[in-house]
C-alpha cells in the first residue's frame, strides 16, 4: 500500500472521529437534566428520515491488453488513485515466461507498456508497489539458462529501467513493498523448491543501491520461502510465506526481524496490515491477529484457494483467488470480502472459460483493482476487473 493511500486511511479515521464528535456536541447541546440527575431531551420538532438505501458490493471485468496471440499472465497489481494504477506479470508460457508484461490503468482500461526483459530465457514480474506515481517497482525473475536470478524494474515517471542486484545475489523476488523512495523491502527465495532446498531471500533498498538482509536467524534452518511483503510503518513490516510446509511469519520493528508464532495450520499466501495489531493473512484459512495471537478467521462457503488480500479500511478488507467450477478441470475467480464479522464471497459476471485472479489492490475511496488470468480452449488471456467496496 502507497503512504499516499495510507494517509487517504488516516485522514478518513479523523473525519470520522471529527464527525463523531460534533454529533456528540450536539447532542450534549439539547439534552438537560432532569430533578432524578437523568437527562431528558428538549422538544424539536419531529423530522422525517429517510432510510439508508442498501448497498452490495459488487465488481466487473474491465479491458485488458492481450498482445496478439501470445498467452499473457497477470500477477500483481498497484492502485495509485482511481486513474492511475499498474498490473504486471509474464508475455510467454506460463511456467517460463520470456518477457515482462506491463499495463497501465487510465481510468477507463489497461494498456500495455515496454519494459526491460534482461534474461535470454525467462523474464517475468511478479508483484509491484508504488510509494508515489513517480515512484512505482516491480519485482519478479529473469534467467539466462542456469537457473533464476531476481529481477527488478523502477518507473521513475518517464519510462522502466533495471535497477541493478548485488551480483552475488540470486533467486526470485515474490513481493516488493515501496515505502519511500528510498526504502524499499523486497523478498522471496533462493534455491529450488522441487528439490527443497529454497531458502528465504530478503533485499533493502536504500536509495542507491540493494543488500541482503539475513533472516534465518529469525526463521531457523531448512526449507523456507516469502511469498508476501507488507508495512504498517518504515519501523513495522510483516511477511508471510512457509517454512517446512507451516504458515510462517515474520515482523520486523525498525531494528530485527522476529517470528510471529500462529498455531493455526494451512498456508499463508498474503498478508495486509493496518496496525501491530490488526493483520491478516489469507490462504487455507484466513488468518487475523489481534495484537497478541493468530486465530482462524468465519468464511461463508469456504473452498476458495486465496492467494493476494488487499484492504479500504480495517473493516472492509478483499481477497481474491479462484476456485473450482461446476466443471472441475474449470476454476472460477473467486472474490471474497470482510466488511466486520465474517468473509462474504462477492458475485460478478460470469467469464468465458477458466479464470482466476492473482492479484489485489484497494483505496480509500472503495475502488478495488483485480488481475489474472483467462485460460480459453486455444489461448490465455488477461483478466482484469474493478470492484466497488459501500460506505
Amino acid at each position: 500500500m502507497s503512504s499516499a493511500r495510507r494517509r487517504g486511511l488516516i485522514n478518513g479515521g479523523i473525519a470520522a472521529l471529527a464527525t463523531f464528535a460534533i454529533g456528540s456536541a450536539v447532542v450534549a447541546v439539547t439534552s438537560t437534566a432532569d430533578d432524578d440527575g437523568g437527562v431528558t431531551g428538549s422538544p424539536t420538532p419531529s423530522v422525517s428520515v429517510s432510510p439508508t438505501p442498501s448497498c452490495d458490493p459488487t465488481w466487473e471485468v474491465v479491458p485488458s491488453a492481450d498482445p496478439g496471440d501470445v498467452p499473457v499472465t497477470l500477477q500483481g497489481v498497484v492502485a495509485i488513485t482511481a486513474t492511475e494504477g499498474w498490473a504486471v506479470g509474464g508475455i510467454g508460457t506460463p511456467d517460463a515466461p520470456t518477457a515482462v508484461a506491463i499495463q497501465r490503468w487510465d481510468g477507463t482500461g489497461w494498456t500495455a507498456v515496454e519494459g526491460p526483459s534482461p534474461g535470454i530465457v525467462i523474464n517475468e514480474l511478479l508483484a509491484v508497489d508504488a510509494s508515489e506515481p513517480n515512484d512505482v517497482w516491480a519485482v519478479g525473475r529473469t534467467s539466462n539458462g542456469s537457473g533464476d536470478d531476481p529481477l527488478v524494474l523502477r518507473f521513475d515517471g518517464t519510462g522502466w529501467t533495471e535497477v541493478e542486484i548485488p551480483e552475488e545475489v540470486d533467486g526470485v523476488l515474490t513481493s516488493v513493498a515501496a515505502i519511500a523512495p528510498t526504502d524499499v523491502w523486497a523478498v522471496g527465495f533462493v534455491g529450488d523448491p522441487a528439490a527443497s532446498l529454497e531458502r528465504a531471500l530478503v533485499l533493502h533498498w536504500d536509495g542507491a543501491a540493494w543488500s541482503t538482509v539475513e533472516v534465518r536467524r529469525a526463521i531457523g534452518g531448512g526449507k523456507a520461502a516469502l511469498l508476501d511483503i507488507e508495512w504498517v510503518s518504515p519501523t513495522d513490516l510483516w511477511v508471510v510465506g512457509y517454512h517446512h510446509f507451516q504458515p510462517l511469519i515474520l515482523r520486523f520493528d525498525g531494528s530485527a526481524w522476529s517470528r510471529s508464532p500462529t498455531e493455526v495450520r494451512g498456508t499463508t499466501n498474503a498478508i495486509e496490515a493496518f496496525a501491530t495489531s490488526e493483520v491478516w493473512t489469507v490462504g487455507d484459512p484466513i488468518q487475523r491477529f489481534d495484537g497478541t495471537t493468530w486465530t482462524a478467521a468465519e468464511v461463508v462457503r469456504p473452498g476458495a484457494d486465496l492467494v493476494d488480500v488487499a484492504g479500504v479500511a480495517a473493516a472492509d478488507i478483499w481477497a481474491v483467488g479462484a476456485r473450482p467450477a461446476e466443471d472441475v478441470s474449470l476454476l472460477r475467480a473467486a472474490v471474497y470480502r470482510y466488511a466486520g464479522r465474517r468473509w462474504i464471497p462477492i458475485d460478478g459476471p460470469a467469464v468465458a472459460g477458466s479464470d482466476a485472479l492473482t492479484a489485489v489492490d484497494a483505496l480509500p475511496d472503495g475502488t478495488v483493482f483485480a488481475v489474472g488470468t483467462r485460460d480459453l480452449e486455444f489461448e490465455r488471456r488477461t483478466l482484469a476487473i474493478v470492484g466497488t467496496s459501500c460506505p
